[in-house]
């Protein structure tokens, strides 16, 4: 088949467009608010017990929901990032247990630089929007 094949309209591709910027701005303004119930959270993560290996089951499975999606609507850094976060959480994850007092440290400092890395991108990328992050 032929690129014109496979053309779309210009109305076409600008609703488009405008569908995947309102997922892009509903995507970041929903990382302030996870962000700040993850750090809010962590000191639930620490020690053991089913609410702290849940805590961290529900950070997991949150950073893993991200790494998928942002590549995808063109947020890249925030997807790698988020990989960093979620590879901190795994241990503790798969062993269904809270997490050490230098992993809690570690994704405290790791959530902080997901949360500048987004910003970032969002301004680079959302030009003209106000941060949420």
């Amino acid at each position: 088949m032929s690129k014109a094949h496979y053309a779309q309209s210009p109305a076409a591709e600008a609703e488009f467009t405008a569908h995947i910027e309102k997922i892009r701005v509903r995507f970041v303004l929903k990382h302030a608010d996870r962000i700040e119930q993850i750090r809010a959270a962590i000191s639930q993560m620490t020690g053991d017990g089913s609410d702290a290996a849940n805590a961290v089951a529900s950070s997991y499975h949150w950073f893993h929901e991200i790494c998928g999606i942002s590549s995808t609507i063109g947020f890249e850094a925030t997807g790698l990032q988020a990989q960093s976060c979620a590879s901190i959480l795994v241990g503790a994850f798969r062993a269904q247990r809270g997490l050490s007092p230098d992993e809690a440290k570690s994704l405290a400092s790791g959530l902080e630089s997901f949360r500048i890395v987004a910003q970032h991108e969002m301004h680079s990328t959302l030009p003209g929007r106000r941060s949420a992050l």
